[in-house]
């Protein structure tokens, strides 16, 4: 069943992640659809968020940063790696002072030889350990990405994913995994059978499109609109995947995200976003 909707501010008003007046003005455009939990990146001070926040649930979204500075808790470089866990620990610093209630990061790229990937993944392992140390009590949601179209993400396809979260769960780790049905696409996965293998370690799903035709502007991760002409998902099969997830046992929250071309209107673009996509909002 859906229990909670989410929506991501940041892919949708880029300048809520440096402004206060762009954070103010994302959270009152979403005020009225009945939004449940807000993912945001920020770069305001945590005192500030939550203040803007006023105590709505949130989820901070260090993967903004990772790909900004390309942070990689995986590397086989140690300086790398090291690089990214301190960057990555003032995330979760940030995530606990501002009131969040998880942190969403990435396993960051997967090395160029394929046989390094368990390595890598013992890498990883160890660094997410090292961050839950620091803010124990803060939930750890882990979002596997394309590995060959965009990101080159180390987590990846579902099998691999569902291996390590297990491993994490096992070892004590708060980490449940995002399942985002772009990046199922890019993987060139199919949606259901990764969707049945990868929900007992899976609580939150993300809504997103992407092009995978690469003569397209918009090719890669850019989370267009749904319905475009060259796009995976139509509105027909969002509309299915919702419907199919109400009907699920356990208590799933599904969040939107559409990315605001940064030469775009913010306002009419979330205008559109909310005509063309009513069904996600409707309870």
């Amino acid at each position: 069943m859906i229990k909670n909707r989410s929506f991501i501010i940041s892919a949708s008003f880029p300048s809520s992640k440096s402004t206060e007046d762009g954070m103010r003005f994302a959270l009152e455009q979403i005020s009225p659809l009945g939004i449940d939990t807000v993912e945001y990146y920020s770069e305001l001070s945590p005192d500030k968020a939550a203040s803007l926040l006023q105590g709505k649930r949130s989820i901070f979204l260090s993967g903004a940063r990772q790909k900004a500075e390309g942070l990689n808790p995986c590397s086989l470089d140690a300086g790398v790696r090291e690089k990214a866990i301190s960057a990555l620990a003032e995330c979760f610093k940030y995530a606990k002072q501002a009131g969040a209630s998880g942190i969403m990061f990435a396993s960051g790229t997967r090395p160029d030889n394929e046989k390094d990937d368990e390595q890598c993944l013992d890498l990883l392992f160890d660094s997410i350990t090292r961050l839950h140390k620091m803010e124990p009590e803060l939930p750890i949601l882990l979002e596997p990405g394309d590995r060959d179209v965009e990101f080159r993400h180390l987590l990846g396809h579902t099998d691999m994913s569902i291996k390590f979260a297990k491993r994490c769960q096992d070892s004590g780790l708060p980490l449940k995994l995002v399942f985002d049905i772009s990046h199922i696409a890019e993987l060139g996965e199919d949606l259901m059978e990764s969707w049945k293998m990868i929900k007992p370690y899976c609580d939150h799903v993300h809504f997103a499109n992407c092009v995978l035709d690469k003569s397209s502007p918009l090719y890669g991760d850019k989370h267009p609109f749904f319905n475009l002409a060259n796009g995976v998902f139509s509105h027909q099969e969002g509309i299915d995947f919702l419907s199919y997830l109400k009907n699920e046992k356990e208590e799933l929250m599904v969040g939107l995200e559409i990315i605001c071309p940064l030469d775009e209107d913010e306002k009419a673009h979330f205008d559109r976003l909310v005509k063309e996509h009513s069904w996600f909002f409707e309870k």
